[in-house]
């Protein structure tokens, strides 16, 4: 078993640090080689949680389980604290990893009459959600339209017969433009500075269990909106606290999204689908599991802070434009060998509307719109 933990957290570095490479990919490729591979894929999923925001962060190339917190941590990056929004992010996933196994007793007890209440307004949960981030923008005709046309492009990626259609989706609509307008922008020269938490930032990881858990019941609403709606309800808008909040919501999706597999056979992620198919379904294997997050936890966040020192450094030493257009160069390279030309194609166009919002002063939520617009038309139908 030792060796299968080892493996996934490697794994889960290389995919936790690359942009383009994303542990449900690994997962798919790991099943096709093991006929049970359930603790290599759930390792290398929980290390991916840990070290995702890095590539965000220092280089602009957001997940999209991270494709929201760009902003707020470049906004750290411009000011040479980098590494400080990297600290932030690695405490909500410890912090909240600690607290969902914690708390997963009463989970138990409470996911299957609460997923009996909220199963058939599903649909209209997504549409008061899409509409919810629409209506905070400035201009809202103009939010809906992108997020209508983040909508179609979604579903004719979907819908189409491309490898991995989500990698140029969401690399066009989130990773490209925010390179490119960076490369235009002055930065600091990156500083190992170290984050000030308060019992305010404690409060925040405490709350973003009750968001975390409600919103991962539903389908296209990940960690980055979750983090969105939790802010507007609990009015806390620092950028700080939105940190904290990524690292705290992707994990809780991983640890909530094992519990939901067992009490409602549901997968609600790549990673978690092949956990499923591999026959993961009792009690006692998710108490496997939590030892072997709780285990991991430390050498997680110790790879999670010398990467991040690394980062620091090379973005330090390299050229901001050779290192935008060289990230730009390897992101089309990955997604020509994942998802060949009609994926080249879906990137072109996704990058255009990706723009949209910075043109226009608007919320990079209105982009959201390229999965949830599908996954709300295959409800209604």
């Amino acid at each position: 078993m030792i060796e299968w933990v080892v493996g996934g957290v490697l794994l889960g570095t290389i995919t936790g640090l690359m942009p383009g490479i994303h542990p449900n990919l690994i997962a798919v490729v790991l099943a096709g080689i093991f006929t049970d591979s359930t603790i290599l894929i759930f390792t290398t999923a929980l290390t991916h949680t840990f070290l995702n925001s890095i590539p965000t962060t220092y280089l602009s190339t957001p997940d999209p389980d991270t494709a929201l917190s760009l902003h707020p941590s470049q906004e750290y990056a411009k000011k040479g604290r980098a590494h400080e929004a990297i600290i932030l992010t690695i405490i909500g996933s410890l912090l909240a990893l600690i607290l969902m196994i914690i708390i997963s007793p009463l989970l138990f007890k409470i996911i299957k009459p609460l997923f009996r209440t909220i199963n058939t307004a599903i649909p209209s949960l997504l549409i008061l959600t899409a509409t919810f981030l629409i209506i905070r923008q400035k201009n809202k005709l103009l939010a809906a339209g992108i997020f209508l046309l983040s909508g179609i492009l979604g579903i004719i990626s979907l819908n189409t017969n491309i490898s991995e259609p989500l990698t140029p989706l969401f690399t066009g609509l989130f990773a490209i433009p925010s390179i490119i307008i960076s490369s235009n922008e002055k930065t600091s020269t990156q500083k190992l500075t170290e984050p000030k938490l308060h019992k305010k930032n404690l409060k925040t990881i405490l709350k973003s269990l009750p968001f975390g858990s409600f919103f991962s019941f539903l389908p296209a609403v990940g960690p980055a909106q979750a983090i969105v709606v939790q802010q507007q309800f609990t009015k806390q808008k620092n950028k700080k606290d939105f940190l904290i909040l990524t690292g705290c919501l992707n994990t809780i999706n991983i640890i909530f999204s094992l519990i939901m597999l067992i009490q409602l056979n549901k997968a609600r992620n790549g990673a978690i689908a092949v956990i499923k198919d591999q026959g993961f379904i009792n009690i006692p294997q998710l108490s496997n599991l939590f030892c072997i997050a709780l285990i991991i936890t430390l050498p997680c966040t110790i790879i999670g802070i010398l990467s991040s020192r690394l980062f620091l450094k090379l973005k330090n030493i390299i050229n901001p434009k050779t290192l935008n257009n060289s990230i730009i160069c390897l992101l089309v390279f990955i997604i020509f060998i994942l998802s060949h030309t009609k994926g080249i194609l879906v990137l072109v166009i996704a990058s255009v509307i990706g723009y949209l919002p910075y043109k226009y002063n608007l919320s990079k939520t209105t982009l959201m719109g390229s999965l949830m617009v599908p996954t709300i038309i295959n409800y209604l139908h």
